[in-house]
């Protein structure tokens, strides 16, 4: 053996031991002892190998070395305890590794670690002289925190708990644009069975979706679950609520949790995206504070929608076609009105599939935006029934063929499902006060509430701007369903 490279190698291990194995060796000894009957780590990764005791000028420089900047940490190869990492534009260091270079974006990411429950991720991060943000994105569980300033030239100590783990996580480290960040001793463990917790069964992002409509009061359910929280009870606030677009029932729950409603409200323009942050805090009993956040979306579409789904102003057979391609913009169960020309029946191979237009059967309608349609793209379904089908129906009224009427149904129903008979449809027209034959003969109906799901007519004030229920301005001049105020109005000339 060559006695030289014999003590080279043997004065690196012992560099390897005096830089970090048995600093953290007496710290990890101490926290045993304190924590006496904690359970092992689920995943440890230490990139102890990211070192070359043959030759000190390989690359493996920077970070335990106390070196953050500089002609240090080029190896190409990146060792680790575990298999199956991924990673772009990551390098070796000393015993860690850097990610991230001069002029490109890195990311490392962990294998899957299968566990369950809730786990605490910690891990040590040193900013590249000059940088300091580092990013974090876990999937296949809620984190509490996804992003950290770091202090330079210092190793920084860093904890995320992780929550609702289903059967495994991933986590991404990723360094901004043309940032760079040391990373070591990565581990998960189970948390404490006794801290305290914020659960939110439903997830954590509430996205009301593509907007058609101008919708007030549009409401959905969200469930929080509280463990060993103090009888102070779950707070409720909320960050960044562009424009007040969202409210919620309640500002605080009890220590156990409970059901809030959160209110997407009037107040967004076409074209504009919104969000916000919906803040549940609480402390444990054990005095420590935890912290949920809740992402609201929502976003208005100009879908340029020739009617509204009111009597009035019904929604043309496009307008149908458009509603269905975006099936947020519609209400489930709720009925609108659509007008257009009969064609004739659907034909059909067998009771679910539209096959073309005959005129044979009782159940259904084929409408068109002109009498003289023959693109099968162009067309929705009707589905009659009941009270409807002896007036509406083809076989025993062949002379409604070409005729233009109004019908109201659902356009969405309990399933998301905005076909019927795989074509945009409108779904149980079932009753005489909702379809309307001869156009040119029609008569308002005494009965408003019907038209417009208003309790009463009222007519809009004036002094405030006023909206349609596509979120268009309108003036005094237009007539049906207007919006004011964060109230709808019936506007009548």
């Amino acid at each position: 053996m060559d006695i030289r490279k014999f003590y080279r190698t043997f004065a690196r291990f012992f560099e390897l031991y005096t830089m970090k194995k048995i600093f953290f060796s007496v710290i990890f000894c101490a926290a045993a002892v304190l924590s006496y009957g904690e359970q092992a780590p689920i995943f440890y990764e230490s990139f102890d190998r990211c070192i070359d005791a043959e030759d000190e000028n390989y690359g493996y420089t920077g970070g335990n070395d106390s070196q953050w900047s500089g002609d240090i940490a080029k190896a190409i190869v990146v060792y680790t305890d575990n298999p199956n990492w991924s990673s772009s534009y990551v390098n070796g260091a000393y015993q860690c590794v850097k990610v991230g270079t001069s002029n490109k974006q890195g990311a490392i990411t962990t294998p899957l670690i299968e566990c369950v429950g809730d786990v605490v991720l910690t891990f040590r991060a040193a900013p590249w002289t000059g940088d300091s943000i580092l990013t974090v994105e876990v999937t296949g569980g809620t984190a509490d925190k996804g992003s950290f300033n770091l202090k330079k030239n210092q190793w920084n100590n860093l904890t995320i708990n992780i929550s609702d783990v289903a059967s495994g996580i991933k986590v991404k480290f990723s360094s901004l644009y043309k940032h760079r960040f040391f990373l070591d001793d990565v581990k998960v463990t189970p948390a404490d069975p006794s801290a305290p917790a914020i659960r939110l069964p439903n997830g954590t992002t509430m996205d009301w979706g593509l907007r058609g409509q101008y919708y007030v009061g549009t409401e959905r359910s969200l469930v929080v679950k509280g463990e060993n929280l103090s009888s102070a009870g779950i707070s409720v606030s909320f960050e960044q609520n562009n424009e007040g677009l969202f409210a919620v029932n309640e500002t605080s729950l009890p220590a156990e949790g409970g059901k809030l409603r959160v209110q997407c409200k009037s107040g967004a323009s076409a074209g504009d995206r919104h969000g916000a942050y919906l803040v549940l805090n609480a402390v444990g009993t054990n005095g420590v504070a935890v912290q949920k956040k809740v992402t609201l979306m929502m976003e208005v579409l100009d879908l340029d929608l020739e009617g509204s789904g009111v009597k009035v102003d019904p929604y043309t057979v496009n307008d149908r076609i458009l509603l269905a391609e975006h099936d947020g913009t519609v209400y489930t169960n709720d009925l609108y009105w659509v007008t257009g020309y009969i064609l004739g029946a659907v034909k059909r191979y067998n009771t679910e599939h539209f096959d073309g237009v005959c005129t044979d059967d009782k159940t259904s309608l084929v409408l068109a935006g002109n009498p003289d349609e023959t693109d099968m793209d162009k067309v929705i379904t009707v589905q009659i029934s009941h009270d409807a089908r002896a007036a509406l129906n083809v076989v025993d009224n062949p002379e409604l063929i070409g005729k233009q009427v109004k019908v109201q149904g659902i356009l969405l129903n309990d399933n998301l499902n905005p076909d019927y008979l795989e074509k945009p449809g409108v779904r149980n027209v079932s009753a005489e006060s909702q379809y309307v034959i001869d156009l040119e003969n029609e008569e308002p109906d005494d009965d408003e509430e019907t038209q417009t799901g208003l309790e009463e007519v009222i007519v809009a004030p004036n002094g405030e701007p006023m909206y349609n229920v596509l979120g268009q301005p309108v003036d005094a001049n237009y007539q049906g369903v207007v919006i004011r105020g964060g109230e709808k109005y019936m506007q009548i000339r």
